[in-house]
């Protein structure tokens, strides 16, 4: 029986040369895992997160984020550092691993050399929709199944990893601006306040915000907003919460807008949510 805090990874074997693994962590302390990956040949990986934050730092001090509502696709032969997660953040994840020849398979020849990296590479970093959120939240035992559900995830984004969605790219410095503007947004869920604001808080024109998350985080501010707002609710409610409650706390005047929102982003309702009880 799992114990609390303890993580449960579950590895499961498929065809063509693909591997899916499931991630459930929910440390009470701050966690940091040594992670060595080395492999006989490059692997593609699409990481979506379905619950929480956490990231992956390299012994070189680089960092890759991933974050819920989110599909991070990475590819590496061999890697090494350290994955990080927050004290109390719950995180649940699921990756789908590809080896090199069935990247060939799905992707063609010229777009898996692009994509095939020795080095540990981020190519892609956006917010996913209803439709694979829909797949996330299905739990399958039946290898047909979990075969169908893992190319099913993978149609649904083979379009993201074309080459055009790379034709613009972002200046260091404005990069640097957009996430202070992440964070700015994540230390303001329970407040009210306009694009402008957002943008004049880390020197940025209306112009210059939209089109860097575009670009950069491929997503828009409101949409991360809600992504943000959503996974601190669940949050908060998993911790015994009431729905009125976490929804002042992020930033929703009148609970009934806050479960619409809530119903129409997990598809289900907030309270649906069992928590353990708020101590007096």
């Amino acid at each position: 029986m799992k114990q609390a805090g303890e993580p449960e990874v579950r590895h499961y074997a498929l065809a063509q040369g693909m591997r899916m693994v499931r991630s459930d962590y929910s440390p009470l302390q701050a966690l940091t895992e040594s992670s060595i990956n080395c492999h006989d040949q490059p692997q593609l990986v699409l990481t979506f997160g379905i619950l929480g934050a956490s990231r992956f730092r390299e012994s070189q001090g680089r960092e890759i984020g991933f974050n819920a509502g989110h599909l991070t696709v990475t590819s590496f032969q061999t890697s090494s550092g350290e994955r990080l997660y927050r004290a109390g953040e719950r995180v649940q994840q699921l990756r789908l691993v590809l080896n090199a020849s069935t990247t060939r398979h799905y992707f063609g020849e010229q777009q898996a050399e692009r994509l095939l990296q020795h080095k540990l590479q981020r190519h892609l970093f956006c917010r996913f929709g209803q439709a694979t959120n829909a797949q996330l939240i299905q739990m399958h035992n039946d290898p047909l199944q979990l075969e169908i559900q893992a190319l099913t995830l993978l149609a649904l984004h083979r379009h993201q990893l074309q080459p055009d969605i790379h034709k613009h790219s972002v200046h260091p410095q404005q990069v640097e601006k957009l996430e202070r503007a992440r964070e700015w947004m994540r230390d303001h869920l329970a407040e009210a306040y306009s694009l402008n604001t957002l943008a004049l808080a880390v020197g940025l024109s209306d112009y210059q915000l939209k089109t860097g998350f575009q670009r950069h985080f491929h997503s828009t501010p409101g949409e991360m907003l809600l992504q943000m707002r959503m996974a601190h609710a669940h949050r908060l409610l998993e911790q015994g919460y009431q729905v009125a409650q976490a929804a002042w706390q992020v930033g929703y005047q009148h609970p009934r807008n806050f479960s619409v929102a809530y119903q129409r982003y997990f598809g289900r309702p907030a309270s649906s949510v069992t928590g353990r009880k708020m101590k007096d």
